[in-house]
Order: structure tokens, then sequence, then C-alpha cells
């Protein structure tokens, strides 16, 4: 437990953090229970940071908010909850802040919660998970499945024999990143506070060369990179003759791998042309917040301890992320709409503590990606649990129905054919199609083209198909 001084602008900037999944405040003139459930949420999740002694914005504004403890005596009760009334003891780091020349505003206590291989409770018994900016009370099954995602120990917290703290602390990134990081530390003090250094021999955790290592692929035993393959095929297994060139490898810290891959992302598939309902060939155009989500999920939740890189493949109708490992914990593709879980709750935590995270919306990142496909008039994506991988696909597939698209494309062309509908519609099966044609001849929409069989076969539009009425 340290003790300092803060300077009056990083005491703002503790003030005016918004509570989120990671963030949380406390008043001094709270009590115990309050303590208990939320270091007891932080802990059953992936844990968080909260302080006690800044008052709730409806109740004041900026530094007024800071009424801590008159000294670090009164705030023991604190540290009592989180030891003593816990069960089982919270893993916490507590820091004592003043501001330097406003000491008479009190001490406030900054409270550090590492995700926990234990499901604490309260001294009510009660079991507490943080989601989003709450404290969620579990009953029943929830608390069954939370103990089904504890005890594994994440591959992420394992130690890397040649990769120390003196070269961790040197990384451009790490630099960087605590440039912007309030209240100021140093890198030894804030990666030994942050469990991504042994206190004892130095040695950094999988978790501190994914996020700071310049080139994490040579620092973790496993592979840990991106490959972005361009098939130019629609087959569900291409050969190898559709790849479009050499696959292309990204590394680096995890926020620049994020960037660079959505970048080469964008820049593989604008140079995907498809056929439009006008007719023209015009380049895929996927949501950009839907294809960031799944890539952030993919570095963010893959399993370190699978030796393989995650592999986005590019087709001519849809993306594929594989990302290594199954779904960890409890979560199934049943579930993983409405449950979390997280693998590496280090790298997600300390991601989330750049200014602008790219894992910002904890929680919702999947429901952004099916709002942003359903908003794009495109069907949601597919989660396929394969046997070390989990893969998300995500199709060009029009959200209209296929015989709404194929009338749309006839009143802007004057025929289409079993392919042209097929590359369309995203059906696969040439039959599937035909039933397709079939039932809109039935209702008198479609007639076939005269004089057309076998391959060159095509279909127009009836007279009641361009006006909408009989004829």
């Amino acid at each position: 437990m340290d003790e300092r001084n803060i300077s009056y602008e990083e005491a703002l900037d503790l003030i005016r953090r918004q509570e989120s999944h990671f963030w949380d405040f406390k008043s001094a003139t709270g009590n115990g229970r309050n303590i208990q459930e939320i270091s007891s949420a932080f802990a059953n999740a992936e844990g968080g940071e909260f302080i006690v002694g800044i008052e709730d914005a409806k109740h004041a504004s900026d530094i007024d908010r800071w009424k801590g403890f008159p000294t670090v005596e009164d705030a023991n009760w604190v540290h009592q909850n989180l030891v003593g009334d816990v069960d089982p003891p919270i893993p916490y780091d507590l820091e004592y802040l003043w501001i330097e020349g406003h000491q008479a505003r009190g001490v406030c206590c900054l409270v550090t919660v590492q995700k926990s291989a234990d499901v604490h409770k309260t001294a009510k018994g009660e079991v507490f998970q943080r989601r989003g900016a709450q404290s969620l009370r579990l009953t029943g099954s929830k608390i069954a499945d939370l103990s089904l995602s504890k005890g594994a120990r994440s591959y992420e917290d394992q130690p890397l024999r040649d990769y120390e703290i003196d070269e961790l602390s040197e990384e451009t990134e790490l630099m960087n990143f605590l440039e912007s990081y309030s209240p100021t530390s140093s890198a030894e003090k804030f990666l030994t506070r942050q469990r991504l250094v042994n206190k004892k021999d130095g040695k950094a955790s999988v978790a501190a060369a994914i996020l700071y290592a310049e080139e994490p692929a040579a620092v973790v035993p496993k592979r840990c990179s991106v490959k972005i393959a361009r098939y130019e095929s629609k087959e569900s297994a291409p050969d190898r003759k559709y790849l479009k060139g050499t696959p292309l490898t990204i590394d680096g810290p995890a926020r620049l791998l994020i960037d660079r891959t959505l970048i080469a992302v964008a820049e593989t598939i604008e140079a995907v042309p498809i056929l439009g309902t006008d007719g023209m060939m015009s380049p895929v155009k996927y949501p950009p917040e839907a294809l960031k989500e799944i890539i952030v999920n993919a570095v963010i939740h893959r399993d370190y301890n699978v030796s393989d890189d995650i592999l986005i493949s590019i087709f001519d109708n849809r993306v594929e992320v594989r990302s290594p490992g199954k779904l960890p914990g409890h979560m199934t593709s049943d579930n993983i709409l409405t449950d979390r879980f997280a693998r590496n709750p280090s790298i997600v935590r300390l991601l989330n503590k750049y200014p602008d995270p790219p894992n910002k919306d904890i929680g919702e990142g999947l429901d952004t990606v099916m709002s942003a496909m359903k908003a794009a008039k495109l069907k949601g994506p597919q989660f396929v649990v394969e046997e070390n991988a989990f893969v998300v696909v995500l199709a060009h597939t029009p959200l209209a129905r296929p015989e709404e698209l194929i009338l749309e494309y006839l009143r802007n062309n004057p025929e289409i054919s079993n392919m042209v509908a097929r590359s369309l519609t995203g059906i696969a099966s040439e039959n599937r199609v035909k039933q397709v044609f079939y039932k809109l001849k039935k209702a008198g929409m479609i007639e076939p083209v005269p004089e057309r069989v076998r391959s060159k076969s095509a279909w127009r539009l009836t007279k009641k198909g361009i006006t909408g009425k009989a004829e």
C-alpha cells in the first residue's frame, strides 16, 4: 500500500473519468457493503479499479467531488472489507492519493482489483459480477456458470524466460501509453502493480509482450500474429489455386496490431467486386464497425496457448475470421450474445486503459456487429465452433428475400440467369435458385426467355412483374 501526492490536473482526470466496466467511484461516507460488492464484482469479472473518496457527479462538480478521508487511518475500513469480509479475500493493490497543495480535501483510496480464480462472496453470501458500469448480483445457474469458468489459469499470465522488466520498460508502445496514463506512474511501478512482471525475478508475462512488445511474435513462444489471405472463390473449402498472392502477415503490440489489421483488411475488401441489383459490379462494403469488433474480439479473446495465428480469409462472397482456441469457460455459440467471459482479462482490461480504447464498449461488441449488419441490410454473422478455433463468418448476403432481389435486378436488367441469381442472393445451390424462379413464375411475376435452354436459359419479367398488375 503506497501513499503519494498527485497533481491537481491528475486529480481532475480521475474525477472526470466515466464509470465503466473497469472503473467506479465510491464515497468515503459509504459502508463496507458497497466496498464488498464492487471489489467482488471486479474480481469475479476481468478485474478493475475503483476509488473511494470521490462523490457522485450529481452531488458536486469537478474538484469539489474530491472528499477524501481526513487521515490514512480513517480509511482502514476499506482494507478490512477487502481482506476480512469478502470470502475469499480480494486480490488487490491499494494506493493512498493526496492532491498536492490541497491536503485539506483529504486522502482517497485507489484500489486495483485483479481477476481471481475464485468465486468471491460478500459477508452476506451474495455473488456480484461486473457488467458494463453495473455490479450485478448473480443467482442460481449464473453462479454455477461463473464457477465453471473459474479456476483455469490463463496462458497470458505465463512468465517469459527471455523477456524481462528492463527490456519491457524500454518498449516504445509502453512509453507512449504511460505518457497518457493517469495518475502518472513509472514503468516499473505500473508493470508490477498490474501483475505484468514477477516482483521476484523481473520476468515479464505473455500479456505484457502481447500488449507492449514491438514484435510479440519474436518474444512469445507461440505464434500470435495475424494473417490475411485473399481467395478469388466462393467455395466453402477453396483450393490453394484460388489464393491470390502470398498471405499478408501483420505483427505488433495489440493496439497497433488491431489498427494495422483493420487497414489491411479494408484495403483488401475494397478490391473485391460484387454484383448489385442494378447489374453493376461494385466494391464490397461491410460496415466498418462490424469488422472492427470482430477483429478486436479475435485479438483480445483468442487462446494464446495455441500456437497459431489469427487467420482472416477474404472470399468473393464473405469474410472469415478464425481465432485460435475454443470458446472460453462456459461460453457456447448459443449464449455468446447474452453471456460474457474473458480468457485474457489482463489484455482486455489494460487495452481498455488507452485514451481511445478499441474495446471501449465492453460486452457490447457482438451486439454492435449484429446491429451494424442489419443497418447495412446484410445478414447477421455466423458463429462456428471448430475443434480448436472459433470462426466468425460475415457473408455479403443481402437481408432481403431472394425473390425481392431477383425482381429488383430484373427491373434494372432485361433477364437473369441461374448463375447471376446465385451470385446476387448468396444461394450456393443451383436447384434452390430454380425453386425461387418457379415460385415467382407461379405468382405470374416472371417467365422463361423464349428459345433459351439448358446452360443458356434465363428469365424475364412478365407484364404483371413490370406493373404489379395482372395482365
